[in-house]
């Protein structure tokens, strides 16, 4: 058996971000084909670590093998859980292919592991795509599965305009449409124009009030630096306050395929259609201002049993299932 390399601590990932590319492109053309590739910004937006919240973690770590050559990478982040005291962190780890069955994953794993026990983190959590050498990983390591994320796909070429049309522009009494994106959208040329500002109410307040119809990827909450994302919200016209909102992290070009990351709808503004109504101007909007996108990605838990349904009603198709895991660091 070949030597799983050596495993060190890096600072800066830029540099070295086409190698890291490329380890994360291969194992996930493994593991899950059809899967379009990450691109640079992807990848160094998931493998940055937890500086942007004030943690102490490193934020990154690799694996090289004896030629100098990046074998695999992690990453550790904040996890998205509600609250103020973050007890958890989020871990990306990704081992290439050709240099899988040395140790190098259980390496970097036991380093990462015991550098968040010292930051003071009490768990990981990881997703691992259902029925591959990541799922095996995780239950050989100690990891123990939470939840069961199916995921559906829809080809935006098998959507009607005309059909989305009709159900965006359907009258909903006492509500209103409105959209931004962040990072914020650069004005383009010609005459300016005001772009429509957030409403006062905070998106993630709303996604935590709503857990039981709220949902994300697997992987968590994208972070805007991997792409734009576009917020779809329907404002009550009476108090100006969401009553519903969705996102879609839109990857950097050229990559074909759009992550549908969050849907909710406060109680008291439910059995009205806003799900529908939001996620149809949201695909509406990926037509009309991303031809670049030929494919929108969805998710949801087991429980999220009213958001499945939704999502195929609108066209979505179950294609594959990713595992939930946590792996608890005893002080």
């Amino acid at each position: 058996m070949s030597s799983p390399g050596e495993i060190a601590v890096v600072r800066d990932a830029a540099p070295a971000a086409d190698a890291w590319r490329a380890v994360v492109a291969a194992a996930r053309a493994a593991d899950l084909p059809g899967v379009p590739a990450p691109v640079r910004e992807e990848v160094l937006a998931g493998l940055r670590g937890d500086a942007q919240a004030g943690g102490t973690m490193p934020p990154a770590w690799a694996a090289t093998g004896p030629g100098g050559e990046v074998t695999a990478v992690a990453g550790v982040r904040p996890a998205t859980s509600p609250g103020p005291v973050r007890t958890t962190a989020e871990l990306q780890l990704y081992v290439h292919p050709g240099a899988r069955r040395r140790g190098t994953g259980t390496l970097l794993l036991a380093a990462v592991a015991a550098a968040a026990r010292e930051a003071g983190w009490a768990a990981l959590r990881a997703a691992a795509p259902a029925c591959t050498p990541a799922d095996v990983f995780c239950l050989r390591h100690g990891f123990v599965r939470e939840r069961v994320v199916h995921h559906l796909l829809l080809p935006l070429s098998e959507v009607h305009r005309a059909w989305l049309a009709e159900l965006v522009f359907a009258d909903h009494p006492g509500y209103r449409l409105t959209t931004w994106y962040a990072p914020a959208v650069p004005a383009p040329a010609g005459p300016a124009r005001t772009a429509p500002a957030p409403p006062a109410a905070d998106p993630d307040g709303l996604a935590a009030a709503v857990p039981g119809f709220a949902f994300g990827t697997a992987a968590g909450t994208p972070e805007p630096a991997s792409g734009r994302l576009l917020t779809v919200a329907a404002l009550h016209t009476g108090t100006g306050a969401v009553a519903g909102y969705t996102e879609v992290l839109i990857p950097p070009a050229p990559a074909p395929r759009a992550q549908h990351c969050h849907l909710a709808v406060v109680p008291a503004h439910r059995r009205r259609g806003l799900g529908r109504w939001v996620t149809a101007e949201m695909l509406r909007r990926l037509h009309a201002e991303h031809p670049q996108i030929s494919e929108v990605e969805t998710a949801a838990a087991d429980d999220g049993a009213e958001v499945l349904a939704l999502d195929e009603q609108l066209g979505f198709r179950p294609y594959r299932r990713t595992h939930g895991y946590r792996l608890n660091l005893p002080g």
